[in-house]
């Protein structure tokens, strides 16, 4: 629709200039072609903006409703990899269900994660990997992302039985 509106401005403008005063017969060394093709640059880079406008609206939209995440879904057998001090790991909690986290290099280390509709936690949701211990339990409504981040210096990851 922005093209169209584009060429009928351009259209307007051209009969406009036609139907106006008689100009000046320009001098010989005056480019007349010129004026006429930077008036139309003009115009098409004010098209040219106005399309890329629209563009951002829409994807601005599609982000709106649909958060982007690189958070792996949690899954039986998932894992991420190990985390160095400071490190981080995100998953999504779709499903609703019971989720048995556990350290695979300190299997001691454990901790559940409970997805059920109507949970008040949601959202995202940073827990700490500390002292060798994941966070306490957590309920979770589905769609919520937890990251862990490690607070220890030895390595440890995020893994579901």
């Amino acid at each position: 629709m922005n093209k169209k509106l584009g060429v009928l401005l351009i259209g307007g403008m051209l009969v406009l200039g036609a139907c106006g005063e008689e100009e000046a017969q320009p001098a010989a060394n005056e480019p007349v072609e010129e004026e006429m093709e930077t008036s139309e640059e003009v115009v098409e880079e004010e098209v040219v903006e106005e399309e890329a406008t629209e563009e951002e609206t829409v994807e601005e939209e599609a982000t709106e409703e649909e958060p982007m995440t690189d958070a792996a879904e949690a899954a039986s057998g998932e894992a991420s990899p190990l985390l160095k001090k400071g490190d981080m790991t995100s998953f999504v909690f779709n499903e609703a269900g019971e989720f048995n986290v556990f350290c695979e290099p300190h299997p001691v280390m454990k901790m559940t994660v409970v997805v059920e509709e109507g949970a008040t936690t949601s959202g995202e949701v940073a827990l700490d990997i500390a002292d060798y211990a994941f966070s306490e339990n957590i309920t979770v409504a589905p769609g919520t992302v937890i990251t862990w981040t490690n607070q220890d210096s030895a390595q440890h990851n995020v893994a579901f039985e």
